[in-house]
């Protein structure tokens, strides 16, 4: 599993084995990568009037915050914060009942997800841009690895808030780095389970054929 931003709350505190609702399937997680992650900042836990909140998602959706946030979003905003990014970063806000799903989501109180780091135990990758100007890695990845019970920092360099778009093939080698170690770790213990298997049968032959 991975997620950009603010989506690693979505797997807080992950099962190792899952199962999916419409089938027998099993769903194996064996790590997450987590990009320029938010998962220190809580909300605020009050509920927020009606007003304020569809204040609030106006603010959200307009364009000069948007704007504004391309801009920062980026080590090399001349590249990359073209008018095409602002537009596509506003996609999610003029869909169908956005607003309406902010506006729940605003008077709840947010989310926390700041004292449920701790309980992600799978191995974690956590990329950071250098330059990120949205959440400064020197204060949240290296918080991150101070945290996480099973976590790696790696840096992007020259790159801000999205790493994946701004240095799309640094960080996808990094991740095919991790993804093959991850794979190493389950042949390895599938290895180990094999020549237990073997060792078990052997024993159980060796037993019977010293009855006969």
């Amino acid at each position: 599993r991975s997620g950009a931003s603010a989506h690693p709350f979505l797997f807080l505190k992950p099962k190792k084995q899952s199962s999916k609702s419409n089938n027998n399937n099993k769903i194996n997680v064996r790590g997450l990568i987590l990009l320029d992650a938010q998962g220190f900042v809580d909300g605020t836990q009050m509920t927020l009037p009606d007003v304020f909140a569809r204040w609030g998602v106006k603010v959200l959706k307009s364009v000069p915050l948007r704007q504004y946030a391309n801009q920062i979003s980026y080590y090399d905003p001349k590249t990359f914060a073209t008018d095409d990014a602002v537009a596509i970063g506003r996609l999610h806000c003029v869909r169908d009942g956005w607003e309406d799903a902010m506006i729940s989501f605003m008077k709840s109180g947010g989310f926390a997800p700041s004292e449920k780091v701790a309980q992600m135990d799978l191995p974690t990758l956590v990329l950071w841009g250098r330059q990120d100007k949205v959440l400064d890695g020197a204060e949240f990845a290296n918080k991150f690895i101070e945290v996480l019970p099973n976590g790696k920092l790696e840096w992007i360099e020259e790159c801000g808030h999205v790493p994946h778009l701004e240095q799309a093939e640094q960080t996808a080698t990094v991740i095919d780095e991790f993804v093959q170690e991850q794979q190493e770790e389950v042949r390895g213990s599938m290895q180990k389970v094999l020549i237990g298997v073997g060792g078990a049968v052997a024993a159980i032959f060796g037993t019977a054929a010293t009855q006969l």
